[in-house]
């Protein structure tokens, strides 16, 4: 009995599939695949008002699941594009739940792309192309149903599955005037899955990008903000370069507000190469380094918003702008750090000291100066430490540094920082002919520093020390133009006051060289001591007015001491490198001492590379006198023996200071005028 139904129900079975089958075969060869590819096109041209078409044959099943297969799939681009098509696909396959159809719900199960080539570009104000327009709103109504059907309603549509192969990825910015073809994204393999539990797809893709190999890993998503009903695409990606990992978390915004969005990013860095390839630009950051940020992306500007850089144990932190709708585009950095040693961060432009040896006798180089790399971008920064360390090892305190550039200049609107004890601010500028090297550079500086130890500062820059003490402080403003130093110093303009406050000598023998002009002075200074003993100095001043590279020292620079006060003249030029002065000492009064104890006049002339300094030299007065000609053309000269005399300025540092006897005017002699002027004038004639 048991096997009588048993066989009648696999009869029953049998008949049953043989029947289905039969109708699904009838129902299969009754559909016009024509009919059905025709209302798809209207369909997508009524959702995305582009064109839609299938080149290739188009294949169905029903059951289980409508399944689908095309080859030579076209979706149109904007009217404005640079091509047709916004996308072309080698092969597409999918399948489709048969009864959610019912409801007008499209339950995607599976879709499988190869050889698909997507591009995605903006016009001329930034437009993107992927956002689309339905057929109502482009007025084309051959896209809507034919007259007497019924228009669809709202369709649902989910997606459980998406993998891509082989294929490419175009990004082109129409806003660009270089914009070519774009740049390509290559995709090995990209894989989408969804679960029913979860709004989020995991994504998994391999691919290059600028030739440079990526993956991700990750969830992407869609959602839609409940008050304003805006779409956005939340994800969460770990990408992976050579050298780099990357994650990334946050939303891209959907339609109207495409090409914007929110991000933050975590990425460790342990090489630049694929990075600097992938973002077309050059990354000067030391290596290995942490890179945390949260960038506020509007379209071509960029906000990173905290910004924090990790690199050798040291962090910049801030603020970075970037905004490519500016014409040239604009780069703003707002950054901050508690301490740098560019040293550690950077040990192959660490320098050491090296003396420089003189080329044809001269120490300024004549070779041209090398053409800074300026961006055609326009930068603003604004940057401080608490402390910086120099390549070279010259530690600086409290550095805060603003200005900007453009292509052919870099402006600086404030330098300070606090070295040897005092405060330093800077300002200036350096400006090149952009794409030109036959325009020489122009360089302006302003330098005003205040109660610098010159002791210290002497220290710091690796120089003996003659001094102990010496408060100073200095203020300086110059311009200059030329191809190399040689000529930027002949050409220099401007003036340079500095003010030294009480100091004492340091009470050891200098080295021979070019410090015999400091030992010169100490000689003067010390009448009837040992060379070892210290002296009290009261102050120093100097005022030097620059034309044209050349310095006239008119009683412009003076030194008082407890005792003996000197004062000097002649000239400087920075042009030759020659200089030609005359230091004179005068006794001053109460000190009880006779001016025949005097060591006697100083003169020290030639070249920067080669100074020489004579003391006690024969002659007179009136022969000092004859040769001021000399002195004022930089040429040798002699000058008198014991040219001595009591103090006639209480206040030589302030008459010094002040210019003198009229520096602040002077420039240099023509042979129309008389050129021993300030020869004479110290000497009292």
């Amino acid at each position: 009995m048991k096997r009588r139904w048993l066989r009648v129900l696999l009869l029953g079975s049998a008949l049953l599939a043989l029947l289905l089958g039969a109708c699904g075969w009838l129902l299969m060869r009754g559909i016009d695949g024509n009919a059905v590819l025709a209302r798809v096109e209207r369909e997508v041209m009524a959702a995305t008002g582009r064109t839609f078409a299938v080149d290739g044959p188009l294949r169905l099943k029903l059951l289980p699941r409508i399944a689908l297969e095309a080859t030579g799939v076209r979706l149109g681009n904007a009217p404005w594009g640079s091509q047709p098509d916004m996308a072309r696909i080698g092969s597409l396959r999918m399948d489709v739940a048969l009864m959610p159809l019912l409801q007008r719900n499209v339950e995607i199960g599976r879709i499988e792309l190869s050889d698909a080539d997507l591009l995605l570009e903006t016009d001329a104000q930034g437009l993107g192309n992927w956002n689309f327009a339905s057929a109502q709103s482009t007025g084309d109504d051959r896209a809507l149903a034919r007259p007497g059907e019924r228009t669809a309603g709202a369709i649902r549509l989910g997606l459980a599955e998406l993998t891509i192969r082989d294929s490419r990825i175009r990004l082109r910015n129409g806003r660009s005037a270089q914009a070519g073809p774009g740049t390509v994204i290559d995709i090995e393999t990209l894989a989408l899955s969804q679960t029913e539990a979860s709004r989020r797809w995991q994504v998994t893709t391999k691919g290059k990008w600028r030739e440079q190999a990526v993956e991700a890993t990750g969830q992407v998503g869609m959602e839609r903000d409940a008050v304003t009903q805006a779409r956005s695409i939340p994800i969460d990606l770990a990408l992976v370069l050579d050298g780099a990992n990357i994650d990334v978390e946050g939303a891209l915004d959907l339609g109207d507000r495409a090409g914007q969005g929110r991000l933050k990013i975590d990425a460790d860095l342990r090489r630049t190469n694929a990075l600097e390839a992938i973002l077309g630009m050059r990354l000067a950051v030391p290596m290995p380094a942490q890179l945390n940020a949260e960038v506020d992306w509007q379209g071509h500007h960029l906000v990173a918003k905290p910004f924090e850089l990790t690199s050798q144990g040291q962090t910049v932190a801030g603020q970075v702008e970037w905004n490519r709708n500016n014409k040239p585009a604009t780069l703003q950095l707002n950054l901050h750090a508690d301490g740098l040693d560019l040293a550690r961060l950077y040990p192959s432009a660490r320098t050491n000291p090296v003396v420089r040896q003189p080329v044809d006798g001269r120490l300024l180089s004549d070779a041209p100066l090398p053409r800074l790399h300026i961006p055609a971008l326009a930068i603003q920064a604004d940057l401080r430490a608490e402390r910086l360390v120099l390549p070279n090892g010259l530690e600086l305190i409290s550095v805060h540094a603003s200005g900007s550039s453009l292509a052919d200049r870099i402006d600086v609107d404030q330098l300070a920082f606090g070295l040897a004890r005092g405060n330093f601010k800077l300002s200036g500028r350096w400006q090149q002919p952009a794409g030109s090297v036959a325009v020489a550079p122009q360089a302006t500086m302003n330098l005003q520093a205040r109660g610098v130890a010159m002791d210290a500062l002497l220290a710091v820059l690796r120089r003996e020390a003659p001094i102990s003490g010496g408060r100073t402080d200095i203020d300086a403003r110059l311009t200059g133009t030329g191809h190399s130093l040689r000529s930027l110093a002949a050409s220099l303009n401007g003036e340079v006051r500095l003010k030294m406050g009480s100091a004492s000598t340091a009470g050891t023998t200098l080295a021979h060289g070019p410090g015999d002009l400091v030992a010169a002075l100490l000689h003067l200074l010390t009448p009837l001591r040992d060379s070892s003993e210290r002296v009290q100095i009261r102050c120093a001043a100097a005022r030097l007015p620059v034309r044209q590279g050349q310095i006239v020292v008119d009683r412009s620079i003076a030194v008082e001491s407890e005792r003996v006060d000197v004062v000097m003249s002649g000239v400087i030029d920075l042009g030759t490198e020659q200089l030609e002065l005359a230091m004179r000492p005068t006794v001053r009064k109460g000190t009880g001492l006779d001016p025949s104890a005097l060591a006697g006049v100083a003169k020290i002339g030639g070249t920067f590379a080669a100074p020489k300094v004579q003391v006690n030299l024969a002659g007179t007065a009136r022969e000092a006198l004859s040769i001021g000609a000399a002195v004022a053309t930089s040429g040798l000269s002699l000058l008198g023996e014991r040219l001595l005399g009591r103090a006639t300025d209480p206040n030589p540092c302030e008459t010094a200071y002040e210019g003198g006897a009229g520096a602040a005017n002077a420039r240099p002699p023509s042979k129309a005028e008389n050129p021993d002027g300030p020869l004479r004038r110290l000497f009292g004639h």
